[in-house]
């Protein structure tokens, strides 16, 4: 079995309404854990509704919430997601949310080293504290 970080975003894609759970690092965590790996999602969340939603969804498809982190001042992130006439989307994606306040810890560092792969993408380098922490993850991922 190997060991695959998703680093970066965990969210929720709100569309009228209706949400999903979304961010593209937590998405490929989630289908390698389906492939039968270790998937590990990576991210922060707000200590909000929204929040507690996306570790019981997390929880709910198998996946470890043990590198979720809580933030008490930044809201759980959120895209808003519209439909044109056409049915093309449009994306607002919320500044300042728990993700962009990733923060690097010891247990992160143990989980950088025995990490066999690491996805990560741009969104959730956008803000310099959570940017630092994922090259951080990466400079020490064996």
């Amino acid at each position: 079995m190997f060991t695959v970080v998703g680093l970066g975003e965990v969210l929720w894609d709100v569309y009228d309404g209706d949400k999903r759970l979304g961010g593209a690092p937590a998405n490929f965590a989630l289908h390698v854990l389906q492939l039968g790996h270790d998937g590990i999602v990576v991210s922060r969340v707000g200590r909000d509704e929204l929040g507690r939603e996306i570790t019981e969804s997390l929880k709910s498809m198998g996946a470890s919430t043990e590198y979720i982190q809580e933030d008490e001042e930044h809201p759980t992130g959120t895209v808003r997601v519209s439909l044109d006439p056409q049915g093309r989307p449009s994306f607002f994606i919320v500044p300042e949310v728990a993700y962009d306040y990733l923060e690097y810890t010891q247990r992160l560092r143990a989980l950088a080293e025995r990490a066999e792969a690491v996805l990560f993408g741009s969104l959730a380098q956008r803000n310099p504290k959570s940017r630092e922490a994922i090259r951080s993850f990466l400079g020490d991922a064996g």
